[in-house]
């Protein structure tokens, strides 16, 4: 008998072919498998008893990385072969394609790398069909060597014979070695180095207490020795970044258990195959303290490409971040990166294989027994997160401006972008375009539709307003908030819910800033059934950084005083309504209360204020402080619940110089989430809804978010959270396109 088989889900990239191929020689089955557009094709000959047993290992036994969606198969008339072959791929790209991330080295190129007997012996390029680069390098499909980077790099004659052979690095398109492949070059002291010495002296180097820039996976990356504080103070003068913490890389599970704690849920994903950035609460402190400063938790890694290996095993663990600097887009290309005029970068360590899609390594944490996303991007994408509803017509829907990610939905697949910065940058907007056209051409998108945020001058909605002018398709806007809530009801097939959505900043549909919301969401109809009551801020855009600035608006609405040198004038703009606007952002309350209690009082990066004030009431937590009660009521107005912020405020001014900081900064996270359980209570006695979806940047603050979620499950309510994608705003454009799925089906 002759089948042809069709075998669509995550088959390219991962070695799928190769695996087919020796499946078949070994039930003796005759014919040929090819990769077609997205999918895998086979034409089979066997005996029914060995044609049962291929069909069922496709879908049961696939190898590692593969996820098998459908196999299909369709009689033909029988054929004669002559073996089983592997032949060339076709460009049919009829089923919307599953692209692999890029992967992390196995275990075999690992022993093989630090064999002296094996000719790839620390090879910094090694890979095989279960490794190595895929997404980034990807010019085209189907997935083959000449659609890749890699078509820069001719095989050489051993190499050629293991691609044509029947071991494991057969039809790996990554396939190359010391003689063939992408080669290291090292630019520093204005020498030039190359292969072996390259890596010699770059480890030298690095000892030394230099800065290094490093070429990746999907950017460049700056690297140093955290234990050297003059090599940190050097980074954090050549990366324009004050205090955020760094992210450190070490060599194993085991020199990461020398500074943190690693459970299970943790260790497993360090190790999965995205091998994100770990947030980990520090044990000790290892590293010079500007590493991570004052902060309980650790970014910790595991290397992912060979040469990472090499270097941490050689140096020990190593800072390694993002290669650009502060809020600019990671850089990727070699003559940007050595033309980079800085005393304070000491070299260059590249290869000349180019990188097609811009990457910065994926950031996550384990907490309350689930995976969370704080970064999506090397590792998870471009791997779709599946939508509950399926659309009958592919969608674009554009995200916001921070921590810019665009979403690509087709039938009940939604493909989002990396995490891309912040659109406030030219070249962060020049990324988002690029990769735009690169991810619609990839996966042969054409949407029909876009989606966007409501806010008028975001620039992600006048890109979407330029292309859908320009392609005549539709254009929807959807709140911010309900954009969040609508990502949670994606990711957990929640036709409704009550929705809490904390952030710092989102366009009402009133006009003023929301950012402290309780949403009744019914499928895609919401109604703003509670809110943080609104205040008067004034300072623009200056207002998220400056939280004595915040602090300042947050007493004046409470009437209080200040002796402050700028409470007057704040108070003389707040009255003529100068660059002010109405605010219920909960976001800002965090600052407000970190600078009224003096622990932090300025933004130099997102969230600085809000973690110093989680900070301390963890630490007050840890040592059995007793939090201080703070009234954070509520009040019904035209069936709308409104929390009262003032009386708060005006307990903390009164007590704050007699009282314990650290139990004030604990009772404020208790009544912020005694009150988020009492407002949903209140909903709940309305409508009847049991089900609560959190999310929004502030519940990053994993304190906050256990309490809510502690106090809501205990009284009967059933609490999702984001954890495909981040609950920051890198997670909007997922509900953007779930609101266009729900749509249809309404």
């Amino acid at each position: 008998m002759t089948f042809e088989i069709t075998v669509l889900g995550m088959v390219q990239g991962i070695g799928f072919r190769p695996f087919v191929a020796r499946m078949a020689e070994k039930l003796h089955i005759t014919g040929s498998v090819r990769n077609s557009g997205g999918i895998v094709k086979i034409i089979a000959t066997a005996n029914p008893e060995a044609m049962d047993i291929f069909v069922h290992r496709l879908s049961s036994r696939p190898p590692s990385f593969a996820q098998i969606i459908k196999v299909t198969c369709v009689p033909l008339p029988d054929q004669a072969f002559d073996g089983f072959r592997i032949i060339e791929s076709d460009a049919d790209m009829r089923q919307t394609p599953l692209i692999p991330a890029d992967l992390p080295m196995c275990e075999k190129c690992h022993a093989e790398l630090t064999d002296p007997q094996n000719r790839r012996y620390r090879y910094p390029f090694i890979s095989c069909t279960a490794c190595g680069p895929r997404y980034s390098i990807i010019e085209g499909l189907p997935y083959d060597r000449e659609t890749t980077t890699m078509a820069d790099f001719p095989m050489c004659p051993v190499c050629t014979e293991e691609y044509t052979g029947s071991g494991r690095r057969r039809h790996a398109q990554t396939i190359s070695c010391h003689d063939c492949g992408p080669q290291l070059i090292l630019c520093a002291e204005t020498d030039t180095y190359e292969k072996e010495a390259a890596l010699t002296r770059a480890i030298d180097l690095l000892n030394e207490g230099t800065v290094l820039a490093i070429k990746g996976v999907g950017g460049y990356q700056f690297a140093c020795l955290p234990t050297n504080e003059d090599a940190v103070k050097k980074l954090r003068l050549l990366k324009q970044r004050d205090k955020k913490p760094f992210a450190v890389m070490f060599a194993d599970i085991e020199t990461i258990r020398d500074a943190c704690h690693v459970s299970a849920d943790e260790q497993a994903l360090l190790m999965s195959p995205a091998r994100p950035i770990v947030l980990l609460d520090k044990t000790k402190e290892i590293f010079c303290d500007l590493v991570s400063g004052a902060s309980r938790k650790l970014g910790a890694f595991l290397p992912y490409t060979p040469l990472h290996q090499l270097l941490t095993d050689a140096c020990g663990p190593l800072i390694m971040t993002s290669g650009n600097i502060s809020s600019q887009p990671i850089i990727t290309q070699d003559k940007d990166m050595l033309s980079l005029s800085s005393p304070h970068l000491d070299g260059v360590l590249y290869n000349t294989r180019e990188i097609r899609v811009p990457l910065d390594d994926s950031v996550a944490r384990v907490t309350c027994g689930t995976v969370q996303s704080i970064r999506r991007s090397r590792g998870y994408v471009p791997l779709p997160v599946l939508l509950p509803s399926a659309l009958s017509y592919p969608v674009l829907a554009t995200g916001g401006d921070l921590k810019a990610c665009f979403c690509l939905a087709a039938g009940d697949r939604a493909y989002l972008s990396q995490y891309l910065g912040d659109m406030e940058q030219y070249g962060v907007q020049q990324n988002y375009c690029d990769n735009l056209n690169h991810m619609e051409e990839l996966f042969h998108i054409a949407p029909q539709k876009i989606v966007c945020d409501m806010h008028p001058v975001y620039h992600s909605t006048t890109i979407a307003e330029k292309i859908a002018k320009e392609r005549n398709i539709p254009l929807v806007r959807v709140q911010h908030h309900h954009a969040h809530i609508l990502s949670v009801m994606a990711e957990h097939n929640i036709p409704a819910c009550i929705g809490v959505a904390f952030d710092g900043t989102g366009y009402g549909t009133d006009g003023t800033v929301w950012g402290g919301e309780f949403l009744l969401c019914q499928g895609k109809a919401v109604q703003r059934a509670g809110y943080l009551q609104p205040i008067a801020l004034t300072g623009g855009d200056n207002i998220a950084q400056d939280a004595s600035l915040n602090a300042l608006c947050h007493l004046h609405a409470c009437s209080l005083s200040s002796d402050d040198s700028h409470f007057e004038t704040v108070g003389s703009a707040i009255r003529a309504h100068v660059n002010t606007s109405q605010s219920s952002s909960m976001g800002r309350l965090f600052d407000a209360v970190s600078a009224l209690l003096d622990l932090k009082c300025y933004n130099s990066y997102e969230g600085e204020c809000a973690i110093a004030l989680e900070n301390c009431a963890y630490e007050a937590q840890q040592q059995g402080v007793v939090p201080y009660p703070l009234p954070l009521g509520f009040v019904e107005k035209d069936g709308v619940f409104v929390i009262d912020r003032q009386p708060l405020i005006r307990e903390l001014v009164r007590v704050r110089q007699h009282t314990d900081v650290r139990a004030l900064a604990l009772g404020f996270h208790h009544a912020v989430a005694a009150v988020t359980l009492e407002v949903c209570r209140a909903i709940r006695v309305n409508t009847n809804e049991k089900r609560v979806a959190l999310s929004g940047g502030v519940f990053a603050n994993e304190l906050l978010l256990k309490q809510c979620i502690s106090l809501l499950e205990k009284d009967g309510f059933s609490v999702c959270i984001n954890s495909a994608v981040p609950c920051n705003d890198g997670g909007i454009s997922l509900g953007q396109a779930y609101f266009a799925a729900l749509s249809e089906r309404q």
